[in-house]
């Protein structure tokens, strides 16, 4: 039996890149530092281009030529850096300013300048920069004053650079910047909007949006000037996540969000598509990367029983082959035969609203009494438990610990006024989401009602601790991955870049005041029964390390029993193969020992 850190060394191979002549496929790949690499298109010769002790966040080629240019942070503090690899020569620092975070935005049709954000001049406001990559020299198109923004799209004519305000999760706002006076210009809106995947596809301005206060994403062409969108791919019922016009314009590929599950659709930019067929059965597509000669597309695909890998879509037939997938025996020693994959369920929160979540029992059949389940929520809230593989989720099944993995309300994927049902007041809405679907997993055949546990991250780490401080009668044992202990500290001390943006989706301290007594479960500690693990890196700049050192602190002068593990040199999430081996390991520990 693998042990629980085998798992932790599970590899991917993703994000698709294609050479300018489309004979080399550039992509990420590895573990929790995936790494540049390049392969034939067959998936043949692949070899290690660039070399960090830090995570790759992403990766892009110029438009005319094989200039790569990818992002690197300091131990996940998220303050990234852009690094430039130019044919024949070796990577080098295009932004050396390690207290500055610097997001990537977009080429100039013509490949010779940059345009990205970044809060040089201040910490809270991220400003749009251009770079001219020949010379390292810069302007300042844009200041902000306070916040994140990003630039999505460089305009075909090299004049205009679209960017996107990001005010809240479901409030974005979309600007036009003029490239030569650095004058900007809000698109109209009727009414707080989501934006994404903002670009330009020839002369039409396209973004997968939900203007005109409808409640799901769609992929729309909006008129600059009135903000007008009109739909170009509207599924009903389902979120459009991603979408790509191929490079002679004639063919268009789109992701839709189908209750987690990912369809890919491939064709005629303004005929019938068709679903792509030969990729993981039941999973998530990301990464749409046409080829140059727009013969099919490269996209990243997983399933909760397959690894991430690149797979080809064939655009004359929609069938996809494999490219490359990692394997898992050879990387981790694991038998991915014995990975276990979810059952789509449901239930209803207090209210009615229902419920969507992921379940999975062990294989082989259950011990006298029944398995032990943990309940893993996940971060944001604006998000969603997908149908992605979860190294994880499956290292806790093969320990013999049933899983469920709900989507409550404040997650997406279940349209807008789903996404928004915790807002305010309701937040503590989630928790009775929570007892519900508790509830729903006692019943199932199988499982032992009396020990189940709870864990998460993040926003699920609050979740976690909430529940236990306000349901200690519900969980036996808990886990909790750098969770909120107190709104009001939160805010004041997470990255001033994020805490207008954060506050718009919890409440303002001077506002909020009750409610923050209410939902902090700092407030709660003398009603914990549930033994508790939790988990935090110092290099945080979401949810500051203090947030876990004051509950750890409160556990303790309660005398609750708790177990701190402390991690130097992580950020938001642990990636560092020593860290991922440790997690994993204290992790299946403590619930083998209070469950």
């Amino acid at each position: 039996m693998p042990l629980p850190h085998d798992f932790a060394r599970l590899t991917s191979i993703t994000t698709p890149v294609w050479s300018s002549d489309g004979r080399t496929l550039y992509h990420l790949r590895g573990g929790g530092l995936p790494q540049v690499w390049a392969m034939d298109a067959d998936g043949g010769n692949a070899r290690q281009i660039g070399d960090h002790a830090e995570k790759v966040a992403f990766l892009r080629r110029a438009p005319q030529d094989d200039r790569l240019i990818w992002g690197i942070d300091a131990g996940g503090d998220e303050r990234q850096q852009f690094w430039l690899l130019e044919p024949g020569r070796q990577p080098r620092a295009l932004t050396e300013s390690h207290s500055v975070m610097h997001d990537f935005g977009a080429f100039s049709p013509d490949g010779a300048r940059l345009a990205y954000t970044a809060n040089d001049r201040s910490e809270s406001a991220f400003d749009v920069l251009v770079m001219d990559l020949a010379t390292g020299a810069t302007t300042r198109l844009l200041r902000r004053t306070e916040g994140a923004c990003s630039v999505t799209a460089w305009r075909p004519d090299g004049a205009v650079i679209a960017v996107v305000e990001n005010r809240s999760e479901s409030d974005q706002r979309l600007h036009l910047v003029d490239v030569a006076s650095g004058a900007a210009r809000e698109v109209p809106r009727l009414g707080p909007t989501r934006y994404a995947a903002v670009r330009w596809a020839g002369a039409t301005l396209m973004a997968i949006t939900d203007a005109g206060g409808v409640d799901w994403l769609r992929l729309c062409a909006i008129d600059p000037m009135s903000g007008q969108a009109n739909d170009i791919y509207a599924p009903s019922g389902r979120d459009v996540e991603a979408w790509s016009v191929s490079p002679d314009s004639k063919q268009l590929a789109t992701i839709e969000n189908d209750r987690g599950y990912a369809v890919l659709k491939v064709g005629p930019r303004d005929g019938e598509r068709t679903n792509a067929t030969g990729l993981p059965e039941g999973g998530v597509i990301a990464d749409l990367a046409w080829r140059p000669d727009s013969s099919g597309i490269a996209v990243s695909a997983q399933s909760p029983v397959t690894l991430p890998g690149i797979w080809f879509i064939d655009a004359a037939s929609s069938r996809a082959r494999l490219i490359a997938a990692p394997d898992a025996r050879a990387d981790a020693g694991v038998d991915p035969a014995a990975f276990v994959r979810p059952e789509l369920v449901g239930w209803k929160g207090r209210d009615g609203l229902p419920i969507a979540g992921w379940f999975m029992r062990p294989a082989g059949a259950p011990p006298s009494g029944g398995w032990p389940a943990i309940v893993w929520v996940h971060g944001g809230p604006a998000s969603q438990a997908r149908a992605n593989f979860r190294a994880d989720m499956q290292m806790l099944l093969a320990q013999g610990f049933a899983v469920l993995m709900p989507n409550i309300r404040g997650s997406t994927g279940y349209g807008r006024a789903f996404m928004e049902a915790d807002d305010g007041a309701r937040r503590r809405d989630t928790l009775d989401d929570l007892a519900a679907g508790h509830a729903w997993l006692s019943a199932q055949r199988g499982i032992d009602a009396k020990r189940i546990g709870i864990m998460g991250q993040s926003y699920g780490g609050w979740v976690v601790l909430a529940a236990i401080g306000l349901q200690p009668e519900l969980w036996r044992s808990a886990v909790d991955y750098y969770g909120i202990a107190d709104y009001v500290t939160l805010l004041d001390r997470t990255g001033s870049w994020r805490r207008s943006h954060r506050a718009r989706e919890y409440g303002f301290p001077h506002e909020e005041t009750e409610l923050f007594r209410q939902i902090s479960p700092i407030h709660h500690v003398g009603k914990v029964r549930a033994p508790l693990l939790v988990l935090h890196g110092d290099r945080d700049p979401r949810v500051p390390q203090n947030e876990s050192d004051q509950y750890v602190t409160a556990m303790r002068v309660a005398q609750k029993q708790v177990r701190y593990e402390r991690f130097t040199y992580a950020g938001h999430g642990f990636i560092r193969p020593d860290h991922r081996d440790r997690v994993y390991d204290v992790v299946a520990a403590h619930f083998r020992e209070t469950l």
